[in-house]
């Protein structure tokens, strides 16, 4: 049953904020956590209310809506650098002033007299639609009887979105409750429910763009946490390794089980580290001029994973484009990789061919090694440049032996079947696609391996274990040194996460060996042996970076 809360709040919501005005007998600033809590009781306690606000997206642009209708955006925040607004929260005859109301106002209604008291901030901040966010995602948080249009216009403030000319939705976005904004930062992944105008970027300067402006009512932040996993996903593992493997990796199994401990991976500590390895799937051939430029494992992936990008890397696109966000003139300009928490990412080296990187190029690669390394992204500003934290999985398909820029946390050979060498490129159409129980299960399965990833333990009588077979291998080979301890317990755990297992057994602790050791006899030369750009005909220009 639809409550008349919900039916008011969609149809009037600007008259529902000023009846909520008119009840509030309290501190006038304490009205914003009021307007707040009332739209969440309303709209975020349940996912079908929440579907029924008209989503703003792709499909339903900001010029498909009447001025001040009630929208969704589920969006990343992208900048929040911009100053907060000043407006008049109490207008004559007990009116309410904000969520952009002051704004719609004829001059000659406005109050020829006000109480200083009575200009109140609001938070303003710019969103985008989350980059990377896969179709399936999207239609699971747009219900499918909402039918729009797409625009035809080119949105506002395109450098603000990571993946140059991708279509997108970029809005204004005020926050009424200062308290609740301050949490936000940037990439965070948010759903605002507000009101919908057209106003002035800058309301202050003479001559501004307009662009969409939200006027929120209240948000939720996009929460990792998820029910724990159980048995019955775990069973699915051999199968999804099983279809990556025929479907995108021309068979290789081996291929396919490191890809998926690369998927359950992400940050479980800063301070020890333990933070995602990255992953180099080598020997990875080059399209044909007759095959889709685009790998299969680009489409596997979209279809499993919620967030996921492929970066085509070619060295046009490493000297021109931005990795890492920089402001401009107070303006934070985006970057490839500044994309939420929990992304997955694609790097594709086969079209890079020879020529020179230049200083934009190799900051980029360093930018990106960064991110691999220590999971922090560099912000430049005019005068400082502070580093972020991430937390994105970044997978490397190369032709070569090893990459031709970046050193990853595994290499991987792949070793196709002759008969399935041509499964990996193909499009999208003949991709023997699992049907929709199937392929919901391999999601849940991936999500919760991500989950049980941060907090997966060792168990103390594998930790007596692990350590007595460290001393008995160093003694078999001086070589070995703790940095090989450090590697066999990430892959430990990995495995453990895989299995959907909180604790690293005696049992997982063999696997890990013995899958590292497979690894390893297709890689006869150690990855940390590697050097950025060696063994490959591309030059940088000589410059001193500091």
């Amino acid at each position: 049953m639809v409550s008349a809360f919900l039916i008011d709040a969609i149809n009037d919501p600007t008259k529902v904020v000023q009846e909520l005005y008119e009840e509030h007998t309290g501190d006038i600033d304490q009205f914003p956590a009021v307007v707040a809590r009332h739209f969440s009781d309303v709209f975020l306690n349940s996912d079908d209310t929440l579907r029924e606000v008209l989503p703003l997206d792709v499909n339903h642009s900001p010029e498909s809506f009447a001025h001040r209708s009630l929208v969704r955006f589920h969006g990343m925040v992208q900048d929040t650098s911009s100053s907060p607004e000043m407006y008049l929260a109490s207008l004559n005859e007990n009116k309410c002033g904000g969520w952009g109301i002051s704004q719609d106002m004829p001059a000659s209604e406005w109050p020829s007299s006000f109480d200083y008291c009575d200009l109140k901030e609001a938070t303003a901040l710019w969103a985008v639609t989350v980059p990377g966010q896969t179709d399936w995602r999207t239609e699971e948080l747009t219900s499918r009887s909402h039918y729009g249009s797409s625009s035809s216009k080119s949105p506002p403030q395109p450098h603000k979105f990571p993946v140059p000319n991708a279509p997108h939705i970029g809005v204004q976005v005020k926050i009424y409750d200062n308290e609740a904004a301050q949490s936000l930062k940037a990439t965070d992944v948010v759903t605002f429910i507000g009101i919908l105008t057209s106003e002035s970027l800058d309301s202050e300067a003479v001559s501004s763009p307009m662009v969409p402006s939200l006027h929120v009512l209240c948000h939720k932040a996009q929460s990792t946490d998820d029910a724990s996993p159980t048995g019955e996903l775990a069973t699915v593992r051999d199968e999804l390794i099983n279809w990556i493997a025929n479907e995108a990796l021309g068979g290789d199994e081996v291929a396919a089980q490191w890809l998926v401990l690369e998927l359950s991976a992400k940050v479980y500590t800063r301070a020890m580290p333990l933070l995602p390895p990255s992953l180099t799937l080598s020997r990875f051939p080059s399209p044909t001029p007759s095959s889709p430029a685009l790998p299969t494992l680009h489409h596997v992936l979209s279809d499993l994973l919620p967030q996921y990008l492929t970066v085509p890397l070619s060295l046009d696109l490493l000297n021109k484009e931005s990795f890492s966000p920089e402001s401009k003139d107070e303006d934070l300009h985006s970057g490839y990789l500044q994309v939420p928490q929990g992304t997955t990412l694609l790097l594709t080296e086969n079209g890079v061919q020879e020529g020179k990187l230049v200083e934009k190029g190799i900051m980029n690669i360093r930018a990106v090694q960064e991110v691999m390394d220590a999971q922090t992204l560099e912000y430049s500003f005019p005068f400082s440049k502070f580093s972020f934290p991430t937390d994105i999985v970044t997978i490397v398909l190369c032709d070569g032996r090893k990459s031709a820029f970046f050193q990853t946390g595994f290499t991987i050979p792949l070793e196709t079947k002759p008969s399935l060498k041509d499964n990996l490129y193909k499009p999208r159409d003949q991709i023997k696609i699992p049907d929709t129980v199937k392929l919901a299960a391999y999601r849940s399965f991936l999500a919760a391996a991500k989950r049980c990833f941060g907090t997966v333990q060792v168990a103390e009588e594998t930790s007596q274990h692990i350590q007595e077979d460290f001393v008995r291998q160093r003694q078999e080979d001086p070589s070995i040194t703790a940095d090989d301890l450090i590697h066999l317990m990430k892959v430990a755990r990995l495995l453990a996460a895989s299995m959907l297992e909180r604790e690293v057994t005696v049992d997982i602790w063999e696997t890990s060996k013995r899958l590292d050791a497979s690894r390893r006899k297709r890689t006869p030369c150690s990855n940390s042996l590697s050097s950025i750009l060696s063994g490959h005909r591309i030059s940088c220009e000589h410059q001193h970076h500091s």
